[in-house]
């Protein structure tokens, strides 16, 4: 009996979103992407989700310009949409 609680609890669990190639953006190359990964931004729908305050806190503590980061945006809504 204990067997099918465990059983559907594993089934529960989310699957992990496979990482996209954010290397694909405009700058983006494998240290900036290796960067991105360790603050867990993995996927073009993050990127395409982060807000003016994401921006900001991505810029302050990153060597990427805030006008940089939103043309990644603007990119990451179109290969999300892909």
């Amino acid at each position: 009996a204990e067997a099918k609680p465990a059983a559907a609890k594993k089934a529960a669990a989310p699957k992990k979103a496979a990482a996209d190639d954010l290397k694909v953006l405009s700058g983006v190359g494998p240290a900036l992407e290796k960067k991105l990964h360790a603050e867990g931004i993995t996927t073009f729908a993050q990127i395409a989700a982060f807000t003016d305050e994401d921006i900001s806190r991505i810029d302050a503590g990153m060597p990427f310009s805030a006008a940089q980061i939103s043309d990644w945006r603007e990119q990451a809504k179109t290969l999300a949409a892909e």
